[in-house]
C-alpha cells in the first residue's frame, strides 16, 4: 500500500519532464553592421518630407517669376490702351493755329515726297514733276515707290511726336512708332543705313520703353510734367553727343558695308561727318525725350537742319 509522500514524488517525476536543448544563434560584426546601417522609417519620412519641400518652394519661386511677368505684361497693356485713349483728346488740345501750322506742315512734307522739284533745275528734259513718274522710268521696284510717297507722312508723324512730347502728351508715342516703323522701313529700302538702324533698331524700341516711363508719371488728363535742363545737364549732353558722333563715324560705314557692301558718304568726309552727328544728337535727343526734358526739341530741330543740308548737297 502507497503511502501519502509515495504519491507526491510519483507527481513529480511526472512533471518533470525533459526539456529540448536550447540551440546558441552565433552574433557577429557584420549583422550588427548591417543592422545599425538600416534606415529607421522614421528617418525615411524626413528625407522624404525635405525633398517635398524643396520641390515646393522651388515651384513657388517659379510661380512667382510667372506671376510677375504676367502682372508687367498687364499693366503694360492698361498702358497700351490709354496711349490709344488720348490720341483724339491730344488732338483737339490744339489751338486753332497750331492746327493750322501742323496741317500746313503736313501738306509741306507730302509734297516734297511726291514731287520731284530738280525737274525745273535738271539737265535732262526728260524728266517728269512727279517722282513716282521718275521711279518708274529708272526702273526702280515698285514697293520702293511707295515708301518714297509714305516718306513725307513719316516726317509728319515724327514732328507731331515731338510736339505732343514738348506738351507732355502720352498720345505722342502713338505718332513716334508710326513714324519709326515708315521712315526706318524706307530708309532700309533707299540704302540710308544710318537713319535706319536708328529709327528701326533705337527709336522704335525706345517709344515703347516712353510708354511705361511716362505712364507712372501721369495726371488725370494723361499729361506729365515737362522738365528742363541746367547747365550740367547741357554739358553732359554736348560730351554724350561727341562721343557718340565718333563712335556712329566709324560704326555706320561697317553696318552699311555689312548690309549693302557700300557706303554713300564714304569718299566724302562733310557728309559722313554730318551722317555721325546726326545720328549722335538723335541718340540724345530720344533719350531728353523720354525723360521728358523740353530742350530735346532744339536738339531734333539741329538734326533737321543738319538733315537738309547733308541730303541737298552733292
Amino acid at each position: 500500500m502507497m503511502t501519502q509522500v509515495d504519491v507526491e514524488q510519483q507527481s513529480m517525476r511526472s512533471l518533470a519532464t525533459p526539456l529540448p536543448p536550447i540551440a546558441i544563434i552565433p552574433i557577429n560584426d557584420t549583422s550588427l553592421e548591417l543592422r545599425e546601417k538600416t534606415k529607421r522609417p522614421e528617418d525615411l519620412s524626413t528625407i522624404t518630407i525635405s525633398t517635398v519641400a524643396d520641390n515646393n518652394d522651388s515651384s513657388r519661386t517659379t510661380k512667382s517669376c510667372f506671376s510677375k511677368i504676367f502682372i508687367f505684361f498687364r499693366r503694360y497693356i492698361t498702358f497700351l490702351k490709354l496711349v490709344f485713349k488720348s490720341i483724339l483728346p491730344d488732338l483737339k488740345s490744339f489751338k486753332w493755329w497750331q492746327i493750322l501750322i501742323l496741317t500746313l506742315f503736313a501738306t509741306f512734307n507730302v509734297a516734297f515726297s511726291i514731287l520731284d522739284f530738280n525737274s525745273f533745275f535738271a539737265r535732262e528734259p526728260k524728266r517728269a514733276l512727279l517722282k513716282w513718274t521718275n521711279d518708274l522710268n529708272d526702273g526702280i521696284p515698285l514697293w520702293r515707290r511707295i515708301l518714297l510717297c509714305l516718306s513725307g507722312v513719316a516726317a509728319f508723324t515724327n514732328v507731331l511726336n515731338v510736339v505732343l512730347v514738348i506738351r507732355g502728351k502720352l498720345s505722342s508715342f502713338f505718332w513716334g512708332i508710326i513714324g519709326a516703323i515708315l521712315y526706318g522701313t524706307y530708309a532700309f529700302a533707299y540704302g540710308y543705313v544710318g537713319d535706319a538702324q536708328l529709327y528701326v533698331l533705337f527709336f522704335l524700341p525706345m517709344q515703347f520703353v516712353g510708354i511705361y516711363i511716362w505712364s507712372k508719371q501721369l495726371n488725370n488728363q494723361s499729361t506729365t510734367s515737362v522738365k528742363s535742363l541746367k547747365l550740367f545737364g547741357w554739358i553732359l549732353i554736348l560730351v554724350l553727343c561727341v562721343g557718340l558722333g565718333f563712335l556712329f563715324y566709324y560704326e555706320i560705314p561697317a553696318f552699311a558695308k555689312l548690309l549693302t557692301s557700300q557706303y554713300f558718304f564714304e569718299t566724302n568726309f562733310v557728309a559722313h561727318l554730318f551722317d555721325a552727328s546726326t545720328n549722335a544728337i538723335s541718340v540724345v535727343a530720344q533719350f531728353l525725350l523720354i525723360l521728358c526734358y523740353w530742350e530735346q526739341y532744339i536738339l531734333w530741330a539741329v538734326v533737321n537742319v543738319i538733315g537738309i543740308i547733308m541730303y541737298s548737297g552733292k
